[in-house]
């Protein structure tokens, strides 16, 4: 299999960012869903001592993979036009900005309210209450929408591979020998 992406494929390195983002933005949504209105502060730490470090290696892997596309790589051959191929694309730039987005607002949140300091460097202090910063709104509004978007490009996936069966899915997918 290629590194790079041919007419027709996604090379291995787009693979890879791709399924490393995917499994790291489950465990983002169940972590995240895990600690909604959880009182438990060793709990919440606990949580965010693995959540904190998986939004930082999302925001890692989604620079370096919109730098591959920018610098190295190409993207396959789109399959379809009109009204779709203007959705597939929109779908895919709101999930890169939403990434963006999300990652910076979390980093946001624990600077601002010093949840870094009692989640990584043993601050005694009580975890704060992040709803009191600002950056608390966009990110609990941006994880309802990742949630929507995440849903939408596995509908999409699945209804490309099972009605239309145009492959989307093996494109995206290690070849099978």
């Amino acid at each position: 299999m290629s590194l790079k992406s041919t007419a027709s494929r996604y090379g291995s390195v787009a693979m890879m960012f791709h399924w490393l983002t995917a499994l790291a933005i489950l465990a983002l949504m169940v972590t995240g869903q895990m600690m909604d209105g959880l009182q438990d502060d060793a709990r919440q730490i606990a949580i965010l001592q693995w959540h904190v470090p998986m939004g930082l290696a999302v925001l890692l892997l989604t620079l370096a993979r919109i730098a591959w596309w920018i610098f190295a790589d190409r993207h396959p051959a789109p399959l379809a036009s009109g009204w779709q191929g203007l959705a597939a694309k929109a779908g895919h730039a709101a999930l890169y900005a939403l990434l963006l987005v999300m990652t910076l607002s979390g980093v946001a949140l624990m600077a601002l309210s010093g949840g870094g300091e009692v989640v990584f460097f043993g601050s005694t202090a009580p975890l704060p209450e992040f709803g009191d910063y600002l950056p608390r709104i966009p990110h609990g509004l941006g994880a309802r929408l990742m949630i929507a978007l995440v849903a939408l490009h596995v509908a999409a996936a699945i209804w490309h591979q099972r009605i239309k069966r145009d492959g989307a899915m093996t494109r995206i997918l290690p070849a099978r020998k």
